[in-house]
């Protein structure tokens, strides 16, 4: 595999200021794939723009999956919000970053009055969203829907057979949960930036409206992943903490248990001094030279927890470890089949490249993957997929990027001053119609299209060959649905000589 040069596809409606170039907050697409970038240095701000970014994901994601299906009903959910109100607890910060997003869904126009619920959405929904995987221990209805999930990690003697790994750590994540094409489309990559000095810029996946670290990344080179364990019980005591948010906690925290190095075991640590609800198996891995490259902890809200690496492997395993959604150690081990799959892989060899990890998940792959995760810390890439309405994401060729490329990532205006072509849409927002015009320093052929918030095209203006610098168009909106659109310009760039691309955000209003 070679390595990748990818050029991020860049800024819809940048929110800059004149004096600093680096926007505080945009989003963007990889190979279709919504990514959000938000650089506020504040949780309520970075909150704000999300919800204002991402208002009618959330939504949407929250009126027809979380309360229709994850709590079955409105009755369901009311009880849910008198769970959350009494035994839950989380930082101000989850707090401030989720109030930041009702705000911003309100600026943008967002109702957020639920015909189904018969009351106005509010900042404890956002956090209610965001600990699915801690209600699963609060009804038996709701047992089963929390995410799924696997993961390979392989590094020391599995890879340095490899002439690329060279004894470097890979893994490789199945994100597992239900096909449902209201998470299909609002999956959601999320760059959270930080300053550096208290905490340290993380990438979570997701979808929208989630803000813990389900799936995250961080810039020293560790990657964690939630799974739900077995062995459910209703829970015992109070004060419980939202998993994900205590992943992010270990993430993003530059030494979150004091030890001197940031380590597997710091979210580790941040997941076992929290009371936690249900049971839950975390994955959490970093580069092969951290003395402890990769750790499971099993934890359970009654059982306690524990932490399994290499040493309880079978012989066979050598520097890999697996795991699944089933205790290996903290209970007697259940059988599962992805597990045995991913085990008979490793007993005809336990030799790894970057692909036959890759490849080893899809034998253990579901219908259900919604998305399939690779990181290599010592490369700083990601490959990822995910999935497309009747096709899992194991099943789809992966986008690959540098993360440095996402943690390094500027606004158009800073790109602009080397690359000038500039897209002004007039009115923005607008209701009947809007005028677009696109200047270019130098007349450069180009296509164009509009496309709504899951890229389905909604109109094509198609190619155009100019012969002046200024080329205008008039999208007639009149028939179109309120939302957010975006419009997408592919052209030849004259200072890089590569294709480029850049995006301009419309908002259609009644």
């Amino acid at each position: 595999m070679k390595k990748p040069a990818i050029i991020i596809l860049l800024c819809l409606s940048s929110l800059l200021s004149k004096a600093n170039p680096i926007p505080v907050a945009d989003t963007m697409r990889i190979d279709g794939k919504l990514v959000l970038y938000l650089n506020a240095m504040d949780d309520y701000f970075n909150g704000y723009y999300y919800g204002n970014f991402l208002g009618n994901n959330i939504k949407v994601l929250f009126e027809n999956y979380m309360i229709s299906h994850i709590f079955g009903g409105p009755s369901g959910y009311n009880t849910a919000r008198q769970i959350f109100e009494q035994y839950f607890t989380v930082d101000e910060r989850y707090v401030q970053i989720a109030k930041g997003m009702i705000e911003g869904m309100i600026d943008l126009g967002i109702d957020l009055y639920s015909p189904a619920l018969n009351d106005t959405l509010n900042y404890k929904d956002i956090l209610i969203a965001n600990s699915v995987p801690d209600f699963t221990a609060f009804s038996e209805k709701w047992k089963n829907k929390g995410p799924g999930c696997s993961e390979l990690a392989s590094w020391g003697s599995a890879t340095q057979n490899d002439p690329e790994l060279n004894g470097s750590m890979v893994i490789c994540r199945q994100l597992d949960w239900e096909s449902d094409p209201v998470l299909i489309e609002n999956a959601l990559m999320i760059v959270w930036k930080n300053d550096g000095y208290y905490k340290q810029t993380i990438i979570t996946f997701g979808f929208a409206g989630l803000i813990g670290a389900l799936s995250g990344v961080n810039e020293s080179g560790l990657a964690t992943f939630q799974n739900m364990g077995n062995y459910y019980d209703f829970p015992v005591g109070s004060s419980f903490y939202p998993v994900n948010f205590a992943q992010r906690n270990g993430l993003e925290a530059l030494d979150y248990n004091g030890d001197g190095i940031c380590s597997p075991r710091d979210v580790s640590d941040a997941v076992s001094e929290h009371n936690v609800s249900s049971t839950y198996i975390i994955t959490t891995v970093g580069q092969n030279s951290t003395e402890i490259p990769a750790e499971v902890l099993e934890i359970h809200n009654n059982l306690g927890d524990t932490i399994r690496t290499i040493q309880q492997n079978p012989d066979f395993f050598g520097d890999n470890l697996v795991a699944t959604n089933h205790f290996r150690l903290l209970k007697p081990p259940a059988y599962c089949y992805r597990y045995k799959r991913i085990s008979d892989s490793l007993m005809v060899s336990n030799q790894i490249s970057v692909d036959r990890n890759w490849n080893i998940m899809q034998t253990a792959g579901v219908t259900t993957n919604l998305q399939t995760i690779q990181f290599i810390p010592e490369w700083n890439i990601l490959r990822f997929s995910f999935a497309e309405i009747g096709t899992p994401a194991y099943l789809l060729p992966p986008s690959e990027v540098f993360i440095d490329t996402l943690f390094n990532y500027v606004g158009i205006e800073e790109i602009e001053a080397s690359n000038p072509v500039r897209i002004e849409v007039f009115p923005n927002p607008c209701t009947e119609q809007t005028n677009i015009s696109i200047r270019f320093e130098k007349p450069a052929n180009f296509k164009c299209f509009v496309t709504d918030i899951n890229g389905r095209v909604v109109n094509d203006f198609g190619k155009t060959i100019p012969d002046q610098n200024e080329t205008k168009f008039t999208w007639r909106t009149a028939e179109i649905p309120a939302g957010t659109y975006f419009f997408n310009l592919f052209y030849h760039s004259t200072v890089t000589g590569k294709k480029a691309i850049k995006v301009k955000k419309i908002v259609v209003s009644r």
